[in-house]
């Protein structure tokens, strides 16, 4: 949920207070830390997403956090309101999300995050041992409620923690975690950051708190939007003239209403239809309830691990397993969507959008997911049979052309025989028959124990071959070479050992990744790899639904967008996968591993047509026309270029490390901060306090 206005009147109106934070626990709002941390890091988002620098960044973050004794207690969203009072204001942001996506799409400014950016943060929350947990619903209540009963703050920028009565709440975007300080006397590191008390509010105008849920539902939040005709006009008892009059004539208005029903009251006088004022009355008193806060029920689960207990009637029936999965972030939210709405609202990723949706590529594995989750139980052989016969259908909400469009996609059962499939009893499968069900979804043949590719990168094997027999248009030879050298430099990278062993071998694909000059999008590429993408999304869904017959990977390492998307540009000028990773045989042993698991699953005369060589890609993407060895050494003298520039940046910030701190200062700067070497493309100066990006899958 979200307050109109109410943001800026707070901030314009001094109401916020600094604070040094430190030693406390901290309920924090997952899916508003992941969306601000992401766009104000300036993280590229044009290219379709930088996972292992977004993953550094949240990894400072919480280092930050415990530098200082805070202790973290992540509540991510889950399921969309079943009782469908927000639809409108979903498929609202869903539009938004179109034209924003659309418009980075073409160069222009826009916000879009990446597809994958839910999976990555739930996987780098669990590494760090976080303590998380994904709600069954939207999880404002939930994380003002745990608040309240913990007596500490709250961390989001979502305006409705203004309106909840709890012990402080700190606004992200005033929250300085990237400076550790240290007080002078004591020694201890603190953060400063700006708090926000219901007490704030009341010196300022006298108002009880219990009158602001009033306050939040007549401005107008996700749930409620009242007809203004029906109301007084506010601004006139305002004595702030501006954009912000009506709230502060409010404000005013209620400090003289000593209760609600007094409030409601004195609203109601002013409407004369009796059909209005039963709507005005209804909204009021659900505002009431909406922001009426009750013991958590999801302390319990970090406390014990039980996931929550009060349920929606259609979760009631729902297995441990299912729910204690879903609350620990191990299974997609969106399976909550298909069983109580069944209905789904996906994602879009920067593509062409002259072409189809980048969902299209993966709704035939998306059709098992529904398969699985709608399929009732048969307990005999005429229940089987009616079961057989039933259609299951789920709504799916995608895009045709810049339109937020709808279209009932069929469930269906995987063709491997289950007897007696439902979700109850999926795990009491054996781990052959899931894992086949899997491969058959994914159009895959061999399974993994003879795939002959590290574990970590299986998933994303068989994901790279159904992507290159579904997606449309079919992938140019470049891009899967380019997919290919990024899951090689993503495995080479992915955790210290390895990196200090093939140290050397890595500098080469490390300085290719940290040009400085901007990458111009190339909109083919982007629209195939936003398809890979998306087939990797619902590939890791069913993979969790079917409890990892397929290992799970890191996902932060699969994908970089601006390291392949440069790849791309080496390959349409000429130069061979083979000779990037030339000099460096374990990276070229990988990728000769990757290449040729994969080529084991393409059929047909497809091999030869994804052969990325140089006279190839010249003829596909290039004009010009060098000699490829011309280009190669072009390329490497540029890349020892840009080493001894690099070289020379670290002996200038070294030189001045230290520089412009006074003796006595009595705060220290700790090494939390991210740091990336590209230039930002496109960026956003004030992410928005809404979680308009929130990523369901």
């Amino acid at each position: 949920m979200g307050v109109q206005g109410l943001t800026s009147y707070i901030e314009n109106n001094d109401l916020l207070k600094s604070r040094a934070f430190r030693e406390s626990k901290l309920i924090i709002d997952g899916s508003n830390l992941y969306y601000n941390l992401y766009f104000r890091s300036s993280l590229d988002q044009a290219h379709g997403g930088e996972y292992d620098a977004f993953k550094k960044v949240v990894s400072d973050f919480f280092r930050s956090l415990e530098l200082c004794q805070i202790e973290p207690y992540v509540v991510l969203d889950g399921g969309d309101d079943i009782s469908d009072k927000k639809f409108k204001t979903l498929k609202k942001r869903a539009e938004d999300r179109i034209k924003r996506t659309n418009a980075l799409s073409r160069g222009r400014s826009g916000e879009s995050l990446p597809v994958l950016i839910k999976n990555v943060f739930r996987q780098i929350l669990r590494k760090l041992e976080v303590p998380f947990i994904q709600c069954i619903a939207e999880a404002d209540w939930e994380a003002a409620a745990l608040a309240k009963e913990w007596n500490c703050p709250v961390l989001s920028n979502d305006s409705d923690f203004y309106i909840f009565n709890i012990n402080g709440f700190l606004p992200i975007a005033h929250f300085e975690w990237r400076r550790v300080r240290t007080h002078k006397k004591s020694g201890k590191h603190f953060l400063q950051t700006k708090c926000f008390s219901v007490n704030n509010l009341y010196a300022a105008f006298n108002i009880k708190q219990q009158l602001l849920p009033i306050f939040a539902t007549i401005l107008g939040n996700d749930y409620a939007n009242l007809d203004k005709q029906l109301l007084p006009n506010w601004s006139k008892f305002s004595l702030c003239p501006g954009g912000t009059s009506r709230i502060d004539g409010l404000l005013r208005w209620l400090s003289k209403c000593q209760s609600p029903d007094e409030a409601i009251r004195k609203i109601l006088s002013h409407i004369t239809d009796p059909k209005d004022s039963a709507v005005v009355y209804k909204v009021l008193t659900q505002g009431l309830q909406d922001y009426r806060l009750t013991p958590s029920s999801i302390a319990q689960f970090f406390r014990s691990g039980a996931p929550q207990c009060r349920l929606p009637p259609p979760l009631q029936r729902l297995p441990q397993w299912f729910l204690k999965a879903m609350a620990e972030g191990r299974l997609s939210s969106i399976l909550l969507d298909v069983l109580t709405l069944h209905r789904v609202t996906l994602n879009f990723a920067v593509q062409d959008f002259s072409l189809g949706s980048n969902n299209l590529t993966s709704r035939p594995i998306r059709q098992v997911i529904y398969g699985l989750m709608l399929a009732p139980r048969r307990r005999n052989n005429a229940a089987a049979a009616a079961a057989q016969r039933e259609r299951f259908e789920v709504e799916e909400y995608d895009r045709q052309g810049l339109t937020l469009t709808s279209s009932k996609v069929v469930a269906i059962l995987p063709r491997q025989v289950i007897p007696d499939v439902h979700l109850e009893t999926l795990l009491e499968v054996p781990l052959h028959v899931r894992q086949q069900v899997f491969l058959d979804a994914l159009c895959a043949s061999q399974v993994p124990d003879r795939l002959l590719v590290p574990p970590s990168l299986q998933l994303a094997v068989y994901v790279t071959c159904y992507w290159l027999k579904h997606a449309q248009p079919e992938p140019r030879p470049e891009f899967f070479g380019a997919l290919l050298v990024g899951l090689v430099y993503g495995e080479l990278s992915r955790d210290l050992v390895t990196q200090k062993e093939v140290g050397s071998e890595l500098k080469r694909l490390k300085r290719l990744k940290r040009r400085g000059e901007q990458t111009p999008l190339d909109l083919e590429a982007a629209h195939a790899f936003s398809q890979w993408q998306s087939s990797l999304k619902d590939s890791i869904c069913l993979n969790q639904l079917l409890a990892n017959p397929v290992p799970e990977p890191e996902y932060a390492w699969l994908y970089s967008g601006l390291f392949v998307h440069r790849v791309v540009r080496e390959l349409r000028r000429g130069i061979t996968p083979e000779s990037l990773l030339a000099g460096a045989p374990d990276a070229m042993d990988l990728y000769h591993e990757l290449r040729n698991a994969a080529e084991l699953q393409l059929v047909g005369d497809m091999v030869q047509r994804m052969r990325v060589t140089a006279i190839q890609v010249q003829l596909s993407g290039s004009t010009a026309r060098q000699d490829p060895m011309d280009n190669i050494t072009n390329m490497f003298d540029h890349l020892r270029c840009e080493e001894e520039e690099d070289d020379d940046d670290d002996l200038l910030r070294r030189g001045e490390k230290g520089k412009g701190r006074k003796p006595g200062d009595d705060t220290a700067d700790q090494p939390c901060t991210s740091r990336t070497r590209h230039k930002k493309r496109i960026g956003t100066k004030d992410p928005k306090s809404k979680k308009y990006e929130r990523s369901s899958w």
